[in-house]
């Protein structure tokens, strides 16, 4: 699986690398989230993927 499968499917159709990019605005590059996804760092990519989940799920309750 490529990073941008892995993005989607966890995080939804309207995720890829460049929007992981911009939303950490430029802290998490395509780049360096292609190195973690590719090496050791994975479960760091994972926490980060956690933390955009939680504050997609605070946006949402908070537009409900």
């Amino acid at each position: 699986m490529k990073l941008a499968q892995f993005l989607k499917n966890e995080l939804g159709r309207d995720w890829s690398a460049d929007c992981i990019s911009q939303t950490t605005e430029g802290a998490l590059s395509k780049r360096t989230a292609n190195n973690w996804y590719n090496g050791e760092k994975r479960p760091i990519l994972d926490l980060v993927i956690d933390g955009l989940k939680y504050r997609q799920l605070l946006a949402d309750s908070k537009t409900e």
